[in-house]
C-alpha cells in the first residue's frame, strides 16, 4: 500500500441494562483513562509516521456512553480510506456482552477488531482455559490484547497494516516502565461529551497488596510502577493548550506513590509561579493522614 490512509478507530464500549438496552447518556461523568492511554499511543504512532511518509494514520476516540456508535458507518469508512482497524479499548466484565455485539457487526464487514481491558486480561491471568465468551470472539475472528498497551502499540498497528493479526497478544508479563511514557490523552471535543468537562489519567499503576476481591494485581502485577512529575506536569501542559484544566487522577491511592511529592511540588509550583489552575481529584485512602504533609500538599496542589 503506497500512499492513503490507516483508519484506527478506538471505542471504549458501554453496557446494556437489565432490559437489553444499551446505556447512554447525552453528557457522561468522567472519560476512561483506558480510553486515553490507547489514544495517546496511537496518536504517538500517527505522529511518528510508523508506516512511512505517505500513509497517515487517522485515529478516532468513542465513547460510547455518549456517543451512538454506528458500526456500519465506521465500517464503511475504514473501506473507503482503504485499511484500518477497530479497537475495542478498556473493556471490563459487564461491557463484555455488548462488546461482542460490537465486535460481530464488524468481522461482518471484514473489518479487523481487537478487544483489549480488564477482562480479556483478567481472564488471561486467571483462569486454566479460554471461558466461552472469549473463545466465542476468537472463533470470528477477532484478536484479543492482554495487558498494557506501551511498548507494544507500534507492533500491533503494524500487524494489522500488513493483515497479519494474531489472535492473542498476551502481554502480561511485560510490563512497562511508566517514567517517561507517552502520556494518556484525549481530544477536547471528547472531553466537552462529559457533564463535569475532566479527563483522566494514572500517576502510577500495580499494586503490592493481595486482596482478594480486586483483578488489579492479577493484570497490572504486584509491583508498583510510577509516572515522574516531568510526565505530570506534560499531562497538564498538554490538556491545557486545549482549554482541558480538570482532572481525576484514577491511581487507587495516590499516597502509595513513591513520587507522590515531587508530582504535588510540581503541580504546586505551576499554580503559584505559571498560573495554571488545575482542578484535580485524588482518592488519597489508606491512612494517608499520616503521611506528614500529604493532606496539606494535596490541598495547594
Amino acid at each position: 500500500m503506497s500512499g492513503g490512509r490507516f483508519k484506527v478507530f478506538l471505542i471504549k464500549p458501554s453496557h446494556y441494562d437489565d432490559d437489553g438496552y444499551v446505556i447512554q447518556w447525552r453528557r457522561s461523568l468522567i472519560p476512561a483513562n483506558s480510553l486515553a492511554s490507547v489514544y495517546g499511543l496511537v496518536r504517538h504512532s500517527a505522529d511518528a509516521r510508523i508506516f512511512g511518509p505517505d500513509i497517515e494514520i487517522d485515529v478516532v476516540a468513542v465513547d460510547e456512553c455518549n456517543t451512538v456508535v454506528n458500526c456500519q458507518r465506521i465500517a464503511r469508512q475504514i473501506k473507503e480510506a482503504g485499511a484500518g482497524l477497530v479497537c475495542l479499548v478498556g473493556v471490563q466484565s459487564n461491557q463484555f456482552p455488548r462488546t461482542v455485539d460490537i465486535a460481530r457487526q464488524f468481522r461482518d464487514n471484514n473489518i479487523a477488531v481487537v478487544i483489549g481491558g480488564f477482562h480479556v486480561s483478567g481472564c488471561l491471568s486467571m483462569l486454566p482455559a479460554l471461558p466461552d465468551d472469549i473463545q466465542e470472539v476468537l472463533d470470528i475472528g477477532v484478536s484479543l490484547f492482554a495487558g498494557e498497551a506501551e511498548g507494544q502499540m507500534e507492533n500491533l498497528l503494524r500487524d494489522a497494516f500488513e493483515g497479519r493479526l494474531r489472535p492473542i497478544y498476551n502481554c502480561l508479563n511485560a510490563l512497562p516502565n511508566l517514567d517517561g511514557a507517552q502520556i494518556p490523552i484525549l481530544p477536547a471535543e471528547n472531553i466537552g461529551r462529559q457533564v463535569t468537562d475532566f479527563t483522566s489519567f494514572d500517576a502510577g499503576r500495580g499494586c503490592p497488596f493481595q486482596c482478594s476481591f480486586c483483578t488489579i494485581i492479577n493484570v497490572q502485577g504486584r509491583k508498583s510502577r510510577h509516572r515522574t512529575a516531568d510526565d505530570v506536569e506534560e499531562i497538564i501542559r498538554a490538556n491545557a493548550a486545549q482549554g482541558v484544566t480538570n482532572f481525576f487522577v484514577t491511581d487507587d491511592n495516590f499516597a502509595r506513590n513513591r513520587n507522590w511529592e515531587s508530582i504535588l511540588d510540581r503541580i504546586i509550583w505551576l499554580r503559584e509561579n505559571e498560573g495554571f489552575k488545575p482542578s484535580l481529584i485524588f482518592q488519597v485512602d489508606t491512612l494517608c493522614h499520616r503521611i506528614p504533609g500529604f493532606i496539606e500538599k494535596v490541598a495547594r496542589a
